[in-house]
């Protein structure tokens, strides 16, 4: 160490390279140097030039890799600024030279095609020579055809510059070294704003960040990827010192993008990073690696974020193709490893002409930070750039859906006007939207009631879109003189007006016009919900937004508690106007459903259903905590899954808005409190709702929570309960609970027998089963679950059928189907959608039919009659949203991995009146399209990804008959899962000769050929599931097929992830 020392000395004492440079060293606080590998030197007349090279190997067996280079020309402009402590230098950077390199290409790769360009020639070697021989303009290589004879080619040509990138990294930077090696923090020049680029400059300077404390061997230290905690090494020779660095996963308190939704138990990084140092304080070298892994397998509870991969047991017989497929792993391929260099090659003395370029000392720095930044908005804009690219001419596109020549790209405009809304370009008059709509104004409007398919797709692309013209129109179309669309066609266009982001005061007004013009009619509801929808929205006035509200308020006031149906109505569109309700309103609501409640439990259970977007309001919370504590099993029930809902609610809202974590999903109060005593004691009054209260703290995101759901299975033996459950859905069971770790199971339902599980409480709960049993002494009933995809994404189906009369010889009855589905994508959960239909003739003769579907939180309604006319409807409701699954920068690579979720209800409804019995048949379709993809950006030049496709559906067909009689059967279309990898090439072309005009482009994706199927259903599949069976008949228990009511082993498994934390 002396020896260092010395050295040191006298190379302050007589300089270096004959003494023309000047050294100084950093200053280092007393008694600190002792401890110190080097101390940093600062010869602030000369400038380092460094080489930095990077290596991207991304997405598995696809084997992408990309070479990075550039030059880092760095100079030590002396002592820091005294805000960073007194012990730090203040260090200038340049940037030069960047250049991206393919290092294999794909072995069958695709012409590389743009809409813009010709044929690129793919012949390098051959072009540059032809620019040799004078064939060419200098500087200019064409896409296109070659060209002989000296013609000059034809616009648009590409660049050929050997640096592209030179003019976007010409602003040099700055950044502070502390004593001890840490980087304290990276200026940049104040109009020095792209992201992309201040992110790659960053790396040179993260390469010298280190400890140079040997008594350090952990410490906190940032990176480009985050904050972590690092593990040192140290290794001081005489004429260089070495510090080596390690860091894994759980090491990171902080990943660099705040919008990042990265899954910390589900993302392996790993990561070894060396720096050099010479005798006298010179950073002379480094090298790191870094490898990452997403979408890993975890253990233990945790609800969506568990992965199970395995298969239940199979029946023999049972031919269901989705059971008998093995589960794949999609995430398989989500690999990306990186390493780096960089060393020093050069010294240069400083001069005032380099300074000048290099060293730039009229500009404003400002402070940035090592950790990388995130542009939100980045996976947005570059999925957009290349649907865009894809899409081709809209005015064609569109053309050929009318003529349903092309019908597919239609969807690739769904996600083209959806992504312009969320970047607030939906009133450009450049955006897609207002293309889409000029061509909606050419498509004559009465025709639409009889090509109503074409037009309800085209009226949907408009809400999507959004503004101010798609509202104009979609205004027009609910005009029934000028479109004569029928009031199920209106419907339509009121639920797609729903989905509508950021709606204006515009079409509340219109719609509040028609709502007190036709206050009596059957579309009322569906006005009533929609107008409620829009008015929650963040782009409606509060006064506005008041007028939606009074109008609700006045009818829930006016209505008596004889009137439920009516009553619930109202609920269901209070609870549409979100988290905007006035403490007016909620004190209200729980009037109403304290008051009418006491004779009509559903009024109760509405009330509370209404109010959850405003469960954290102090009103509230006291109403729903008495009604734990003192009302029945069904009251209870609905609080706990009126809060589940809510927690899942603003999980899918975090995926997709700023929306901050909130109660129930974080914190821990009184009803929390109520909620855990009672789990853990299950006295008789909550018994009843073990299940729920289980899930409630399941998903809750609290450490209190996870200790009592861990207190609770020691307790009560859960893992050791459901493995000796293996049951084949034919037995029934009562609860039981003891300290005595009495062996239990959760009830469950037959459907060869009355009964109800909580595992079923999402399609009705134990109160209406009740209900139903004491009003209907003849009656069939039946539940279900399935689940079609692999463990990593996958949609969850819920079915029930039930069929009531009130004796052999009433005409009193009631017809009842509703499907629920949930889908997944990694630890990502999200709503599919809710279908339910009912029809009630009541003992006055009057007939009560509904049909709902609730969406993304919101009810939507179709128009129906009160009459004992049957109506025959077909509906269908798309939602298109954007889910961000994970989101890292690792060294210059930076990666966005999400999710265009495009989840749809198709539903067909039929109801036949023959004689006194009346049939009611609902055919609830389920598709779920996911176009997942993994990017990786390497700065600016080049991207290389992954897409995922997902194809998934499932459909029932259920019968019921005031008879009563119930049957119904269950399948699926074709489904696939795919994989395909490639990359493109971003490059400067010349549009116009003079005067010059350049601009960047992408080219199109050179493909890695073949794609990868990873999972497939090839044909269609149908299969009973329950025969025609009516009161008084008894359903054979042996032929009953493996979608039973019971659970099967399907579900089964699925309980065991709930409550086994092992898996």
């Amino acid at each position: 160490m002396q020896f260092v020392h010395i050295l040191a000395v006298l190379a302050i004492l007589f300089g270096r390279q004959g003494g023309d440079a000047v050294d100084t060293y950093v200053n280092v606080p007393s008694g600190a140097l002792p401890n110190l590998v080097t101390r940093l030197r600062c010869a602030t007349s000369e400038t380092l030039l460094y080489k930095y090279e990077t290596t991207t190997q991304l997405w598995g067996t696809s084997n992408q890799q990309f070479r990075t280079r550039c030059d880092a020309h760095i100079t030590c402009l002396g002592a820091a600024p005294a805000s960073y402590g007194g012990n730090a230098l203040l260090f200038n950077a340049f940037i030069n030279h960047v250049e991206v390199t393919p290092l294999n290409a794909p072995r069958n790769p695709q012409d590389y095609v743009n809409p813009d360009l010709d044929q690129l020639d793919e012949d390098r070697t051959d072009l540059l020579s032809k620019l040799s021989s004078g064939l060419y303009v200098p500087l200019a290589i064409t896409r296109g055809k070659r060209q002989t004879g000296g013609v000059r080619p034809q616009l648009p040509a590409v660049v050929d510059e050997p640096y592209p990138l030179d003019d976007d990294m010409a602003t040099p930077y700055q950044f502070v070294q502390n004593y001890d090696g840490k980087i304290l923090d990276v200026l940049f020049a104040a109009a020095d704003t792209d992201i992309e680029i201040r992110n790659f400059k960053r790396n040179p300077v993260a390469a010298r960040n280190t400890e140079l404390n040997q008594r350090t061997n952990k410490a906190q230290t940032n990176g480009i990827t985050g904050q972590h905690t690092a593990t040192f090494s140290f290794n001081r020779g005489r004429s260089a010192s070495t510090v080596s660095k390690a860091y894994a996963s759980k090491d990171f308190t902080q990943f660099a993008a705040p919008s990042a939704t990265n899954d910390a138990a589900t993302t392996q990084i790993d990561a070894q990073e060396t720096q050099t140092f010479s005798a006298d304080g010179d950073f002379t070298s480094a090298s790191g690696r870094l490898s990452a892994r997403f979408g890993l397998d975890i253990g233990g509870s945790g609800g969506a974020a568990t992965f199970s991969s395995g298969r239940p047991a199979l029946d023999p017989d049972d031919e269901d193709p989705v059971l008998r497929t093995a589960d794949v792993d999609i995430a398989d391929d989500l690999t990306a490893d990186a390493t780096f260099q960089m060393s020093l090659s050069t010294r240069a003395k400083r001069s005032a002409e380099t300074d000048d370029i290099a060293v730039r000392n009229d500009l404003d720095y400002v402070s940035g930070g090592l950790m990388a930044e995130d542009d939100r908005d980045s996976g947005r804009k570059n999925q957009l750039e290349i649907l865009l690219q894809s899409i081709g001419n809209v005015y064609d596109t569109l053309n050929q859906f009318v003529t349903r020549k092309s019908p597919s790209k239609l969807t690739t405009l769904k996600d083209i006007v959806r992504i312009e809304n969320e970047l607030d370009r939906e009133n450009k008059q450049s955006s897609m939207i207002f293309k889409v709509a000029n061509f909606v104004k050419k498509v004559n409007a009465r025709n639409c009631r009889d090509e109503w398919t074409t037009c309800s797709e085209l009226y949907q692309l408009l809400a999507l879109g959004g503004g101010s013209v798609a509202e104009r129109l979609l205004v027009e179309r609910l005009d029934p003189v000028l479109t004569q669309l029928t009031e199920d066609q209106q419907a339509d266009v009121l639920n797609y007006i729903t989905s509508m982001p950021k709606p204006s005061s515009y079409i509340l007004y219109f719609m509040k016009r028609i709502y007190n013009s036709e206050k009596t009619s059957t579309l009322s509801p569906t006005i009533r919900l929609t107008m409620a929808s829009v008015a929650s929205r963040d782009t409606i006035p509060e006064e506005v937004r008041a007028s939606v509200s009074d109008l609700l308020l006045s009818e829930l006031q006016e209505s008596s508690c004889e009137q439920a149906d009516a009553i619930i109505d109202v609920l269901q569109a209070v609870g549409n106007l979100g988290d905007t309700l006035s403490d007016r309103m909620i004190d209200d609501v729980i009037a109403k459903g304290s008051v009418c409640g006491r004779t009509h439990e559903a009024v109760s259970q509405a009330s509370m259903y209404a109010l959850r977007d405003v469960s954290d309001d102090d009103a509230v919370q006291t109403y729903y905590r008495q009604s734990l504590l003192d009302e029945d099993c069904d009251i209870k029930a609905a609080v706990i899954t009126t809060l589940i809902d809510r927690m899942f609610r603003i999980q899918e809202q975090q995926y997709t808005e700023s929306v901050e974590s909130k109660w129930p999903l974080i914190g821990f109060n009184e009803i929390d409190e109520i909620v855990a005593t009672n789990l853990l004691n299950l006295t008789d009054e909550f018994t009843c709702i073990g299940e729920e209260l289980y899930r409630y703290l399941e998903m809750k995101k609290n450490d209190k929570a996870v200790e009592i759901l861990e207190e609770f299975r020691k307790n009560y033996d859960v893992e050791e309960l459901l493995e000796d459950e293996e049951d084949d859905g034919k037995q029934s069971y009562n609860a039981t609970y003891s300290h005595e770790r009495q062996k239990r199971a959760w009830d469950h339902k037959t459907c060869s027998s009355w009964g109800h599980s909580t595992y079923y409480n999402i399609l009705q709960t134990s109160g209406e089963f009740s209900s139903d049993k004491n009003v209907y002494s003849k009656r069939r009933h039946c539940l279900a679950y399935k689940r079609v995809g692999v463990s990593k994404v996958n949609a969850k189906l819920y079915a029930g059928i039930f069929a009531g009369k009130q004796s052999a010889s009433s005409s009193q009855y009631k017809l009842f189907t509703k499907m629920v589905g949930k889908g997944q994508i990694f630890s990502k959960t999200f709503d599919i959608g809710t279908v339910l239909a009912y029809r009630i003739r009541s003992s006055s003769g009057s007939v009560s039919q509904k049909r709902y579907m609730v969406v993304a939180g919101k009810a939507l309604v179709k128009p129906d009659t009160n009459s004992d006319a049957c109506n025959t409807r077909t509906w269908g409701y798309e939602r298109n949203f954007y889910i961000p699954i994970y989101k890292i920068t690792i060294y210059i690579a930076s990666i966005d991995i999400g999710a265009q979720i495009r989840p749809r209800f198709e539903v067909n409804f039929i109801c036949k009146a023959k004689g006194s019995n009346t049939l009611l048949k609902v055919q609830p379709k389920a598709i779920l399209r996911i176009a997942a993809s993994a990017q990786a950006d390497l700065v600016k030049l080049i991207r290389g990804g992954i897409t995922i496709g997902v194809n998934l559906n499932f459909l029932i067909e259920t019968v019921t008959e005031s008879i009563p009689c119930i049957s119904g059967q269950y399948g699926y279309d074709p489904m696939t899962i795919s994989i395909e990898a490639w990359y493109q090439i971003r490059s400067k072309i010349k549009v116009q000769w003079w005067p010059p005009k350049i601009k960047w482009t992408w080219g199109s994706r050179k493909k890695y050929s073949p794609s990868s199927l990873k999972w497939k259903i090839s044909s269609p599949y149908r299969r009973t599931w329950l025969s025609r069976s009516c009161d008084g008949s008894n359903i054979a228990v042996t032929s009953l097929p493996p979608f039973t009511a019971g659970l099967s082993n399907d579900a089964k498994t699925q309980l065991r992830s709930f409550f086994n934390p092992r898996g």
